[in-house]
């Protein structure tokens, strides 16, 4: 069996990065509001799961529709996603080791779809996500107090819920 967890990594990570470029920016005709889209993060469970598979690897996904993810957050702006298991939360993308379970998210005008790279064998219907849409000009504010998009993937579901609010 071949590992395809560093190819699957590179590829979230290319897919994010190509998400945030700078050149993707076109003209913002918002108002000036600083404050984040969503302001509070409510955690919901997802129970419309669908699939696919190939050689190796079934990759379940499930999509959250959202107005609030306009084509300007898509294009200028950011979403962060944590997923909640018990009482762990995790800042997505990452992997879960004891599962080598890998968690992603993919963002588009109006939806957020949540991956799952894995085997099954997993409850993804006892999975909770929380998630915070950042507006473009609540993430130049944040760029310019120098958190970068780096800095805020690595912020703890707590640090995010109180640098937005």
């Amino acid at each position: 069996m071949k590992n395809y967890k560093l190819p699957f990594l590179g590829f979230a990570l290319v897919l994010l990065i190509a998400s945030c470029r700078k050149e993707d920016i076109q003209a913002n005709n918002t108002t000036n509001n600083l404050s984040a889209v969503s302001n509070t993060a409510q955690w919901k469970s997802l129970s419309n799961w669908s699939s696919s598979k190939n050689e190796e690897i079934t990759t379940y996904f499930s999509k959250v529709s959202d107005s609030s993810i306009t084509s300007n957050v898509v294009n200028a702006g950011f979403v962060l996603v944590f997923k909640k298991n018990g009482s762990d939360i995790q800042s997505l993308p990452f992997q879960e080791k004891s599962s080598k379970t890998y968690w992603y998210y993919q963002v588009s005008g109006g939806s957020l779809r949540i991956n799952s790279d894995n085997n099954g064998g997993q409850n993804l219907n006892a999975q909770s996500f929380a998630y915070f849409v950042i507006s473009p000009e609540k993430l130049s504010a944040l760029e310019a107090s120098g958190k970068a998009k780096l800095d805020l993937l690595q912020l703890s579901f707590e640090q995010a819920e109180a640098l937005l609010k």
